[in-house]
């Protein structure tokens, strides 16, 4: 989350310390290009085992530095004459700036370089790997790096410790395209602080739908980005991004990875009988707020507060019933008991909060 906070101290502050996370075309994309680097292969050695004659490449090195207290996920690892480079993958091709890379880009590099060091490997230098145009850029750890670097790590620390989301930023570009940007609110909260006009962001337009399985002896499986629902005589498939929820009606089976890619996108899985009728659920950890959820937990011995949220739950299950009445209701041909009835529940949904 280094270069998170370089790019939006907020952003690496709603992801890191609140566990917030929404998908985009881009995190897929990012997601996609990382699948093979992700896949650990080959052995790190010891750094005293390391001679001027290995040749290495190890996939996805995780590892940790006590003095810096972060932990990183290094994509590859080559070893030669002697040291170690580490390489981070990008998805998209390289920016023609100062440098060859953006400082976010840079930080994330130089802090693997920090934790290789601090784990006693001899660090040559840093790339970065553009995949879309199959480019290398390397990433020179000079001392104004290094720097920035381990400020941007104390800032992010303290952060996290003083428990503060840092403000957002103010009218920059970077938010237009930001993932996060309907659940961090940039220029809503700058309005209240300045009574600016927000501008008019690209909200989430939520493609994801409930994804409905019923056809007896149908089967669920997970194909990268996708599910694969067999059965007997056809094979149809959903992309997992498009998916808000998973319902098996009846003697449907979902494969066990599906089940383990489910819960940790938080897609709930429904469980239900031929006929529709719930059976349970399968959910995943749910959020990772821990703040959140201490809140959660103190304000259940408020009972003003418990009785406010009792209030809006009956308010709203009376609205919802009002609502129900009026689209099925098929009473008088008058509809005077219909209006009478719509009148009483609006009093009562009035009365509830």
């Amino acid at each position: 989350m280094v270069n998170e906070w370089v790019y939006c101290p907020r952003l690496a502050y709603l992801e890191w310390v609140e566990g917030a996370w929404a998908d985009s075309g881009d995190t897929a994309e990012g997601r996609r290009v990382h699948a093979r680097v992700d896949k650990a292969s080959g052995a790190l050695p010891a750094a005293d085992d390391i001679s001027e004659e290995d040749r290495l490449k190890t996939r996805a090195v995780t590892l940790g530095s006590e003095r810096l207290g972060i932990i990183a996920k290094i994509d590859l690892l080559e070893t030669e004459d002697g040291s170690v480079t580490p390489v981070d993958y990008k998805k998209g091709r390289r920016p023609h700036v100062e440098k060859g890379a953006y400082e976010p880009e840079r930080v994330q590099v130089c802090a693997q370089a920090l934790i290789l060091e601090d784990n006693g490997y001899a660090v040559a230098g840093g790339a970065l790997w553009y995949t879309a145009a199959r480019e290398r850029v390397p990433v020179v750890l000079d001392e104004d790096l290094r720097a920035r670097t381990l400020t941007a790590i104390s800032e992010l620390r303290l952060a996290a410790a003083a428990a503060r989301r840092p403000p957002p930023l103010d009218a920059s570009p970077k938010c237009v395209r930001c993932s996060l940007a309907g659940l961090c609110l940039p220029d809503e909260t700058n309005f209240f602080r300045k009574s600016a006009v927000p501008r008019p962001l690209n909200p989430s337009d939520e493609p994801a739908l409930p994804l409905y399985v019923q056809t007896p002896g149908a089967r669920v499986r997970k194909d990268g980005e996708t599910l694969v629902i067999e059965t007997e005589d056809d094979k149809v498939t959903a992309p997992l991004i498009g998916i808000s929820q998973l319902v098996l009606c009846g003697p449907v089976s979902v494969t066990t990875p599906t089940l383990h890619e489910l819960m940790r996108r938080d897609i709930v899985v429904t469980w239900a009988s031929t006929g529709g009728w719930v059976m349970g659920h399968t959910v995943g950890t749910g959020t990772k707020n821990v703040d959140l959820r201490t809140a959660q937990y103190r304000a259940s011995f408020d009972d003003r507060r418990c009785l406010n949220i009792a209030r809006g739950l009956v308010a709203a299950k009376i609205r919802n019933c009002r609502t129900m009445l009026r689209r099925n209701w098929k009473g008088d041909a008058d509809g005077a008991r219909k209006t009478d009835a719509l009148a009483r529940l609006k009093r009562l949904a009035e009365r509830a909060p």
